[in-house]
């Protein structure tokens, strides 16, 4: 039986993650399916102190699929990776995650400007009594 070769080793990496397979790799349900649990398996055996933010470093990061998944647990995270084209992907991602928790804050910070105006019926006077005059 011939030995398998893996495609990394016949040639330079953009020969199969070019940005077409990177981007269809990283919007593969099955692939971030299986990263996923791949990376959480991963953090458990690497048996990190609870509740204590770590720094990983994930060789062979491709798009930051796995990273996503440090990040879930709370740790932080440097990718290195063979293909520029994944790389990219994977910054892409983290700016475009980077956004939308920015627009959460914002959403947050609007959600309690409205609870702080609020128009409600209490008086902070100091003997603590709130009035609702009408």
């Amino acid at each position: 039986m011939p030995a398998i070769r893996r495609p990394e080793e016949s040639g330079p990496p953009e020969n199969f993650y070019d940005r077409r397979e990177a981007r269809k790799y990283t919007s593969s349900s099955r692939i971030i399916r299986v990263q996923a649990e791949i990376a959480d398996r991963c953090i458990e055996l690497l048996n990190l102190e609870p509740g204590a933010r770590k720094l990983v470093l994930d060789v062979g990061c491709g798009s930051g699929l796995s990273g996503a998944a440090l990040e879930r647990a709370g740790h932080a995270w440097i990718g290195c990776d063979v293909s520029r084209e994944m790389l990219t992907i994977a910054s892409e991602r983290a700016a475009r995650e980077e956004d939308e928790d920015e627009d959460e804050d914002e959403d947050d910070d609007e959600d309690d400007a409205m609870d702080d105006g609020g128009g409600g019926a209490e008086d902070s006077s100091e003997d603590g009594a709130s009035s609702s005059d009408g």
